[in-house]
């Protein structure tokens, strides 16, 4: 962040300044207590099982110059020259200044959304972008409320583009997160039953996602997935210039010949008149779709040919998204444990199914949250798309587990095959059996509340010494 003084950062926020210098540089915003660094400014945020109002006083004791607040109290018991900025609502201060910081850069930004592959797009379209120019991008998924001011409150002067993550979970979440961003291309990778729970039906969430393009610049850009059957209605929603990518014959950015392979998977990248071999380091086939809609973003920002391909072909995601490794006997993990729909769901069964190792193929299955009443109806449709997966061993837990289950063998899977467990070590114990094979392959996958990662850490310690 560019420092400010702390009378800007009451007036910028709409606060009032109420102890302190005015002209106090402030370096940073920062809402954590546990990582502040002297000269920062902390931002009291407040939460259902928290007050950040608390801890000024620690703040202060670590060497923050000054706190955001929404409640004074004892101001006498903080250091001399301690500044306090009131607002009503820190929140709202904290994306008001945020929208203000963003609209005195001239960063271009990328706005991110969809049900599912934000991240990992957001990931490939900055690294796209980073062949060409000084670019910033969302750490992690930090995409909500309070991660798209602190995202845009990370750039400085030198950076020429932002590749800005946003997510919802409620409807009328993401328009203020759009108008705080203020993106000049919007990507959406696709509508899915994500968060089906908030919503009354799919055409509500598309609805929501389309927010991203529906007030783009008139010389903006829309990116879409030209093999999502929603882009022919959102589509409608802008007055920019629509671009598309994917598989279908209508996208200007295509992939053909695509084969998964244990480097990852290999396609076509065509576009126009160029094409060429790309090698991505990712296993999941949405992830070429995904692929197509950065290379699309990065083209439309002045990226070349040669520096897309690149781009994509050294990207690295976040870790337990699709993760591949490979333990010292030759035994293949793949973690998806991160979170988990029903749409990459699907995709990571179909994943293990295509990936080329010569063993046993075992699902380790979570269950999914946010889906509301559709819950029981879209945990048994993921049973029946693991029965198609071709599975040597499905295991499925969570509170959602037996409908998993019926849903499997409904389709056809024996019984045998299906391993219902009520806690994590029962997988583990029956993995012990079950994944020892050379070349056996195991994906674990589930929402993150399932917290999957723990049964892979464990797992990895049970293969003598884990996977690299």
């Amino acid at each position: 962040m560019i420092p400010c003084t702390l009378l800007q950062l009451a007036e910028r926020s709409g606060s009032a300044l109420r102890r302190g210098e005015s002209g106090l540089i402030i370096k940073r915003l920062h809402t954590d207590t546990r990582t502040l660094q002297p000269g920062d400014c902390f931002v009291a945020l407040k939460g259902e099982k928290f007050d950040g109002n608390d801890y000024v006083a620690e703040a202060a004791a670590k060497g923050a110059a000054a706190a955001l607040v929404s409640r004074i109290e004892n101001p006498s018991t903080l250091p001399e020259g301690f500044g306090l900025v009131e607002a009503g609502d820190t929140l709202i201060a904290l994306q008001k200044f945020a929208a203000d910081y963003r609209a005195r850069l001239s960063v271009r930004v990328v706005g991110v959304t969809g049900s599912s592959g934000k991240t990992s797009t957001k990931e490939m379209t900055a690294n796209v972008l980073r062949q060409h120019y000084k670019t910033h991008a969302t750490q992690g998924n930090l995409n909500n409320h309070i991660g798209v001011p602190r995202t845009l409150l990370a750039l400085e002067e030198e950076h020429e583009f932002a590749v800005v993550e946003m997510g919802m979970n409620h409807p009328g979440e993401l328009k203020p997160l759009v108008n705080m961003a203020t993106p000049e291309i919007g990507l959406i990778t696709n509508v899915g039953s994500a968060h089906i729970e908030f919503f009354k039906d799919p055409a509500g969430i598309a609805l929501e996602k389309s927010e991203m393009i529906a007030n783009l610049p008139n010389n903006g850009v829309a990116v879409l997935n030209a093999d999502d059957p929603w882009t022919a209605v959102i589509r409608a929603r802008t007055h920019a210039r629509v671009v598309l990518a994917g598989l279908s014959s209508q996208a200007e950015w295509r992939a053909e010949n695509l084969e998964v392979t244990t480097r990852g998977i290999r396609f076509d990248l065509r576009h126009g008149t160029n094409k060429a071999s790309v090698t991505l380091p990712l296993y999941s086939r949405p992830m070429v779709v995904n692929a197509l809609l950065a290379a699309a973003a990065g083209s439309c920002c002045g990226v070349t040919f040669e520096e897309i391909v690149h781009g994509l072909e050294t990207v690295q995601l976040p870790a337990q998204r699709m993760e591949v490794s490979r333990t010292p006997e030759g035994r293949w993990i793949i973690n998806d444990a991160y979170n988990a729909n029903p749409d990459s769901m699907r995709a990571a069964l179909q994943s293990l199914k295509e990936f080329p190792a010569a063993g046993r193929k075992i699902a380790v299955l979570g269950s999914m949250g946010e889906l509301g009443d559709r819950a029981i109806e879209l945990h048994r449709q993921i049973g029946e798309a693991a029965e198609k997966a071709n599975l040597d061993l499905l295991i499925v837990l969570g509170p959602n587990a037996h409908d998993m289950q019926h849903g499997a063998h409904g389709a056809g899977m024996k019984k045998e095959q299906i391993l219902l467990c009520h806690k994590p070590e029962q997988a583990l114990e029956a993995l012990k059996t079950h994944f020892s094979g050379d070349e056996d392959c195991v994906l674990v996958k589930g929402s993150r509340f399932m917290q999957l990662e723990k049964l892979v850490q464990a797992l990895t310690g049970v293969t003598n010494g884990g996977a690299h």
